[in-house]
């Protein structure tokens, strides 16, 4: 999707203490092997703060960065992984309450790692759809923190769970960002690969069991195999992103040597390397090195790195950012994101 008319006017982050790496292979929570593979350093951990609790501090701070007053928001979207709370309730309106009233639509989004990109997305329709509209508020916030999960080893080998919250709000009045493109692409063939092996009925988190992506990534591996569909499945798996990418540069007229910085999820080294290789992007030139040490945010990565790239000063003035990844569904989305002034609260360069 071609973007001009969409900026982002405040980014508001909240990431609790971290805890090391050697922490938790000492607690016996991972294996050293697995710990040096991953290439983690640490990660962010909430303790009993709660999700949404995390998510209203990253919000009040989107709007305090912004100067626009909770009554000017139209939209609220709220994007999470995780458990938020008692079932049966939307953690979105613990935002209502504590921090946006009542004249707003407020809706949560289960999109997985990728649902603030698809936030956004649905943000800048629903800002062009009614001449009025002026803001959209799309947060993402987790605290993995629970029996059913070690944030350590969530299983398949490829990441470690922070903890922490994101605020991007969207604005039709310029501010320090302008969105330029939002693509998405699906594979939805490859949705089995995160339910192999468990049943749809009932589900896992009414009964207990401990959430371990391994164990179904295994059960999926062994199904492509003995169908003979595994390189068949990789390649499009690949291509889907390259896909992805190359129409979030052409939407944003640009190639990707113009892309200062690249951003995409707080996977482990290997891995962030490997799917930034395919796109012909450098890791030295991503945000791993920030990632590696806050661990996997859930749908956050990209809003907290984007933040951390302007306050440190690691972009500026005409830098463009590319913002990529994919999560179970499996769902590829990419954006490009050009940075138009520093803004009040951006640091000196790192």
């Amino acid at each position: 999707m071609r973007v001009r008319d969409t900026y982002i006017s405040g980014i508001g982050v909240f990431l609790p203490e971290r805890e090391s790496i050697e922490s938790a292979v000492q607690k016996g929570l991972l294996t050293e092997e697995k710990a040096r593979s991953q290439g983690y350093g640490s990660a962010t951990v909430a303790g009993e703060l709660s999700a949404p609790e995390m998510a209203l501090r990253a919000a009040q701070d989107a709007l305090k960065q912004s100067g626009v007053g909770p009554d000017q928001v139209d939209l609220l979207l709220y994007a999470n992984v995780w458990h938020q709370g008692p079932d049966g309730w939307g953690p979105q309106y613990y935002l209502q309450h504590y921090l946006l009233g009542d004249d707003v639509l407020a809706v949560e989004i289960r999109h997985g790692c990728n649902g603030m990109f698809s936030g956004i997305e649905l943000g800048i329709g629903y800002l062009r759809a009614e001449e009025q509209r002026s803001a959209a508020l799309i947060v993402g916030s987790d605290n993995f923190g629970t029996p059913m999960m070690n944030r350590w080893a969530p299983g398949g080998g490829f990441s470690v769970m922070g903890d922490g919250a994101s605020a991007v709000l969207l604005t039709k009045e310029p501010g320090f960002a302008q969105l330029l493109s939002v693509c998405t692409a699906t594979f939805s063939e490859m949705e089995e690969a995160h339910r192999a092996g468990e049943p749809l009925f009932p589900p896992g988190a009414t009964t207990g069991r401990v959430l371990d992506f391994m164990v179904r990534a295994e059960a999926y591996k062994e199904k492509v195999v003995a169908e003979g569909t595994g390189s068949q499945i990789l390649v499009r798996h690949q291509r889907c992103n390259i896909e992805c990418t190359n129409r979030a540069l052409a939407d944003a007229e640009i190639e990707m040597g113009d892309v200062k910085r690249a951003i995409t999820h707080n996977i482990s080294r290997e891995e962030a390397k490997a799917y930034l290789g395919v796109l012909g992007f450098p890791l030295e030139r991503s945000t791993w090195g920030f990632g590696s040490g806050v661990g996997h945010l859930g749908a956050s990565d990209h809003a907290v790195s984007l933040h951390h790239l302007v306050a440190t000063g690691q972009v500026g003035p005409g830098d463009h950012v590319l913002l990529c990844g994919f999560s179970p569904g499996v769902t590829y989305k990419s954006a490009i994101v050009k940075i138009l002034e520093m803004p009040a609260w951006a640091g000196a360069p790192a």
